[in-house]
């Protein structure tokens, strides 16, 4: 049936030509844009992933930033240790010199004093972007706060959506040469309250107890380090037996050295460190038939345990005597004096020997940070090339696709509005009826 007042092939032509036109605004869009999922009403759900993970990545180029900043600050002090390792060596050969008979001194301390102001130039120049890890303000100090700065090494979202920012601690107290207040690697010791100084000997100088069973051991108060000088001698008894035990650093380094992240230095840092210490030299160090005690526990306690066949006898633990090789403080490189008629070369030589032992074990210490901040950096460009896969594989437009789409809308389009031109000339050949 024929109308003039209502045209229904040029209203269906024209709902087509609308709808046609709708997606060929969807796939123009995906072709301007590269993007099949723009906003949320798009696909809600994949727009929500996309943009969390644009995020996630955001704040994993800025770890990359923050990576290449510690990579340069460990690439700072490595050359600063390396340099002073060598200048060490030409120091120790110098001071060997000096011991040879009708040798000018004098003119091997004006070379000495030369060595050691480049040392003090080095560790003051190597800077970097305002901090200086072999020239520290920790003042002595070894708390977790004091001596440990932290390098951004990855961002980390968990399965319930919590966020976390991961650091690789740098210990500067195994890399600082000077410390405010002493007990860089260079220096004397610190007061004996602060930092890596003997102390209390974790707790142990002036303890002494007496009880059965489980008797309290030294409660750990600070760490400290035992050096190659020191020897620590306790006298106990268990029941009518006597004996002693000796703590020295070989002690310590049985206990300690071969575990994941501990070093032949002589260092105790907790009460489970200085537990595994005692353990070694009251009961490891002996053989079945000498043994009278053992040390137990760890944090925050330690106590002494008599060995089974007496473990009904009295146990009394006298306080300890610490002997030491060299003066408590310990020797400074800067106050090394070749000209003195009362020097101790046999001494000089072994605290030198100890300084350039511990400047070793620094570079190797940095020079291991350098690389697992390289293969940091590294997985972090792999993550963040992988994250960018995924957002593209959920939200970027196929172009072949929308490209071949777009065509096809075109020629459909032409099609329709072709239908919308000859349903609109009905009503003209309805004209022409009455002619």
């Amino acid at each position: 049936m024929s109308s003039i007042l209502t045209n229904a092939g040029a209203a269906s032509a024209l709902q087509m030509l609308r709808s046609l036109d709708s997606r060929m605004f969807g796939v123009e869009r995906q072709v301007a844009t590269g993007l099949r999922i723009e906003h949320a009403s798009d696909n809600a759900a994949y727009w929500s992933i996309a943009t969390t993970m644009r995020s996630d990545n955001g704040a994993l180029s800025a770890v990359q930033d923050a990576l290449g900043l510690g990579a340069a600050k460990v690439e700072t002090a490595y050359e600063g240790i390396a340099a002073t390792t060598e200048i060490l060596a030409a120091f120790m050969a110098k001071i060997v010199s000096a011991q040879q008979d009708g040798i000018d001194k004098n003119k091997i301390q004006e070379e000495l004093e030369q060595l050691k102001q480049q040392i003090v130039s080095i560790s003051n120049s190597a800077s970097f972007a305002g901090q200086n890890w072999l020239r520290s303000d920790m003042q002595g100090e070894v708390s977790e706060a004091g001596a440990k700065t932290p390098v951004v090494s990855s961002f980390n979202r968990s399965e319930d959506g919590t966020v976390s920012v991961g650091t690789i601690d740098v210990d500067l107290s195994k890399i600082a040469l000077f410390k405010n207040g002493g007990g860089g690697i260079l220096q004397k010791e610190p007061d004996p309250d602060l930092g890596h100084g003997l102390g209390t000997i974790g707790g142990l100088l002036g303890f002494s107890t007496s009880g059965y069973g489980d008797v309290p051991g030294p409660v750990f108060d600070q760490p400290f380090t035992i050096t190659k000088f020191d020897v620590v001698t306790v006298a106990f008894s268990v029941g009518t037996s006597n004996d002693t035990f000796v703590i020295t650093k070989s002690v310590v380094d049985q206990a300690l050295g071969g575990e994941v992240g501990y070093g032949f230095d002589g260092d105790i840092e907790s009460a489970a460190d200085w537990a595994k210490v005692l353990q070694q030299a009251t009961f490891l160090n002996k053989a079945p038939s000498d043994a009278l005690l053992t040390a137990q526990g760890g944090t925050p306690n330690i106590f002494f345990r008599a060995i089974i066949p007496l473990a009904a006898e009295l146990i009394t633990v006298q306080p300890p005597v610490h002997t030491r090789t060299l003066p408590p403080e310990g020797i400074d490189i800067l106050d090394i004096d070749v000209t003195d008629p009362d020097i101790d070369f046999p001494t000089i030589t072994l605290v030198l020997d100890e300084m350039q032992q511990k400047v070793i074990s620094a570079g190797a210490y940095l020079g291991s940070l350098r690389s697992r901040i390289a293969m940091q950096e590294a997985f972090g460009n792999s993550l963040a090339d992988s994250l960018d896969r995924g957002i593209g594989r959920l939200v970027d437009a196929n172009m072949s696709e929308a490209s071949s789409r777009l065509k096809a809308l075109q020629v459909q389009q032409q099609l329709a509005t072709q239908s919308l031109s000859i349903a609109n000339s009905d009503a003209q050949n309805i004209l022409s009826l009455f002619r």
